[in-house]
């Protein structure tokens, strides 16, 4: 079976788990005798002398992987040309891209990732070419960014064709202009005015999203939601191995840097502990803050000294996610405090198959993981309510064994990559073989 997978980052350089599980997917796809194409963008490239990005072709994990798309949300935008004249000629050279993909891959289904930041011109194109497409959800892109019918990407295309994007004198022209360049597009099958969205499959990696994504009216023929799984043999730590020192806590916060991810509720919440429990506790704090949300991380920075946490708190970035292992191996305790609509956070299944208890705010997804494996669960942003479950973890110590015990068993027992590859392979296998009739099934709950 050949899959094409598109994703806007694909790994190393990525932001979040759906760009780690997206790469993780493609590798395992590949080694189970698949052939897996990856196609993504040229985010984290670097440009040359004349500003323009090199489109790279280089070989990870024996996976081809294709940097050949354009990302309207992390490149550079033009200062000195009208943005929607380049905006619109790069979603076309984009489409064209993709076009010439599928004519040279002719792949038997075409696997979407996140399309944040790519052109949704791609989107329709499968299907009107007789190639069945899934796609793999974990968060809410297609909500802000498609529509249920494709409506808002086809707001940017029809100001375009009728001209409603220049000056009001050059309008008459900017239409007459467009109404030609659209008839020239629409001969190449590319759609610009309608973007039905008719995949074989939607899947969503928690029913919290399914349910998002149903409010919002975007429902299809079939969905079904699939656990995402993480590969338990990197990450896997006997408890007993761990070396733990009874009464003492290692908290481990991994995550993004910002706001909605909480972390200044932990800085907080440790602020106030009693003091001869807060000594038996230390927080190592790894991510890093991007753009806008810098002066975030600042603050958390500055707060850190003004609760007196210096010798508490240890701030040390972003780590590759190859060493994560051994950061969860040397925690005992990872806290979650998200208050975002997360899609199922990989951090957690990575930590709770390492070995780490897992406390959380339930936020979205996490919500699924801690029904599962019986998590403590503590209020968004209630900093008081979690220095007192911090408090009693601390002075119970068999708490604290009991639900890293517990969470290691029900994560490498529902939240492993093999797991969820198998189901995924035979997924993929259906639908790249189904007649468009027998493809009008539901497809039920799987994980």
């Amino acid at each position: 079976m050949k899959i094409l997978i598109v994703s806007n980052i694909y790994p190393p350089l990525y932001l979040g788990g759906y760009e780690v599980r997206c790469k993780q997917v493609a590798k395992a796809l590949q080694q189970r005798g698949c052939e897996v194409r990856v196609l993504t963008t040229v985010f984290g490239l670097p440009m040359n002398a004349l500003g323009a990005f090199p489109r790279l072709t280089e070989v990870i994990d024996g996976v081809r992987v294709d940097r050949w798309l354009n990302n309207s949300v992390f490149g550079p935008q033009p200062w000195h040309r009208p943005w929607t004249l380049f905006q619109a000629k790069r979603e076309l050279a984009d489409a064209r891209r993709f076009c010439k993909v599928l004519a040279d891959f002719r792949p038997h289904v075409v696997n979407w990732w996140n399309m944040n930041g790519i052109s949704k011109l791609l989107v329709p194109i499968p299907e009107s070419r007789g190639i069945p497409s899934v796609h793999w959800i974990e968060d809410s892109w297609m909500i802000n960014d498609y529509g249920p019918n494709g409506e808002k990407a086809a707001q940017f295309w029809a100001g375009v064709w009728d001209g409603d994007w220049g000056p009001l004198p050059c309008r008459p022209l900017l239409r007459w202009i467009g109404n030609r360049w659209e008839e020239r597009v629409a001969r190449e099958g590319l759609p610009t005015r309608t973007f039905l969205n008719q995949p074989a499959l939607v899947s969503f990696v928690s029913e919290y999203l399914r349910t998002m994504y149903r409010k919002a009216d975007l429902e299809w023929r079939s969905s079904g939601v699939q656990f995402g799984g993480i590969p338990a043999a990197q990450f896997f730590c006997p408890i007993e191995d761990k070396n733990r020192v009874v009464g003492e806590i290692r908290i481990l916060y991994a995550g993004q840097i910002t706001p909605d991810r909480g972390v200044h509720t932990v800085i907080e919440s440790l602020g106030q502990m009693s003091p001869p429990l807060r000594k038996n506790v230390s927080l190592t704090v790894v991510g890093v803050a991007t753009g806008d949300h810098r002066p975030y991380y600042q603050r958390v920075v500055e707060r850190v000294g003004e609760l007196g946490l210096t010798n508490v708190v240890k701030l040390v970035g972003k780590v590759g996610h190859d060493q994560m292992a051994q950061i969860y191996k040397a925690h005992d305790l990872l806290v979650f405090p998200s208050t975002r609509g997360e899609g199922l956070p990989l951090v957690m299944a990575e930590a709770m198959v390492a070995g780490c208890a897992v406390i959380t705010t339930g936020s979205g997804g996490a919500q699924e993981i801690a029904e599962l494996a019986r998590l403590p669960i503590f209020p968004k942003e209630d900093s008081f309510a979690l220095a007192r479950l911090l408090e009693s973890l601390v002075e119970h110590p068999e708490r604290l064994q009991e639900l890293a015990m517990n969470g290691q068993t029900v994560a490498l027992r529902e939240l492993t990559l093999e797991k969820m590859i198998e189901q995924w392979e035979c997924t993929l296998l259906r639908i790249s073989h189904l007649s468009p009739t027998f493809r009008e099934a539901p497809l039920e709950r799987a994980g």
